[in-house]
């Protein structure tokens, strides 16, 4: 068995990882601090795969060198933010400075484009930190938006990119599977704020180091808005029917979530093979990184 086969290291570590762990933080801390505690399962499973792929560099030199250290201070930070019962206001104000030091340390742009890409992250960070702890819309919408963030890096000539962003997917799907069809666990911040970020830096990472228009990834980033859309119709529905029992919130409303995300994931490739002017460029992969098909 190749253990760092692309389908071990970026599909199968990740998502075995992260259910396994989460199972173990749940049934070893009780049904009160395991459920609590259960999503750091997430934050191992991401942080020990792009190590796996990555591996430690001290000091970290390219860009993607820096993205293992990047996680481990943001899964550190959301262990501590649980440990002390934050609040979702001081959660999205943690992150939204630890993204700013990762758009630092990952990209030295002009001024007005870096508040950009930091008030479009907070915008993210603030979708995800938004939904319940105890259903599983904000893992759904992290899966969906991180295969379509792997589908685009793929098509624009990045393996690695790929594999990290598909290493993400599995490790959230791996902890989903804690929160549907039956909410086990809350996925709070030891797991919510390094998947967010995992997702930011990996997007930023494709729009520097690949072709991929900005256009693909806004429309990429349009699935973090699935949660109030889904939120804002089902309260028009409500004023003409009777809102829906509390198991179909938690079993059918990720659903719908995953569904409209899709389509934002969707529009975003739709809009990446339309503007593909078929360049060589688009087949190169990172110059440093020899992928193992």
């Amino acid at each position: 068995m190749d253990l760092h086969h692309p389908l071990f290291q970026a599909f199968a570590l990740p998502l075995v990882v992260a259910f396994m762990v989460t199972g173990m933080l749940r049934g070893a801390l009780g049904p009160v601090q395991g459920r609590r505690w259960a999503a750091a399962g997430v934050a191992l499973a991401i942080v020990g795969s792009a190590a796996w792929i990555l591996g430690w560099r001290l000091p970290p030199g390219s860009l993607t060198e820096r993205l293992p250290w990047i996680y481990a201070i943001v899964a550190l930070a959301g262990l501590g933010l649980e440990a002390v019962h934050a609040g979702r206001r001081t959660e999205w104000l943690t992150a939204s400075i630890l993204w700013a030091l990762a758009l630092a340390s990952l990209a030295a742009q002009a001024l007005p484009l870096m508040i950009g890409l930091w008030v479009l992250g907070t915008a993210v960070i603030r979708a995800v930190l938004r939904e319940h702890a105890a259903r599983a819309n904000a893992a759904a919408i992290l899966v969906v938006a991180s295969l379509g963030l792997a589908a685009i890096a793929m098509t624009s000539g990045s393996a690695l990119l790929f594999e990290l962003s598909l290493a993400l997917a599995a490790a959230v799907a791996g902890c989903a599977l804690w929160l549907w069809p039956f909410v086990r666990i809350a996925f709070g911040a030891a797991g919510a704020l390094v998947s967010t970020l995992a997702w930011l830096a990996l997007t930023l990472a494709t729009a520097l180091l690949t072709e991929v228009r900005p256009l693909t990834l806004l429309l990429l980033a349009g699935a973090f808005t699935a949660g109030p859309l889904v939120h804002w119709g089902r309260r028009r529905l409500q004023r003409a029917a009777p809102p829906p029992s509390a198991s179909a919130r938690t079993w059918v409303e990720p659903l719908i979530v995953a569904a409209v995300a899709a389509a934002w994931v969707a529009a975003a490739l739709a809009f990446a093979q339309w503007g593909d002017t078929g360049t060589p460029d688009a087949a190169m992969d990172d110059p440093y990184y020899k992928p193992r098909w």
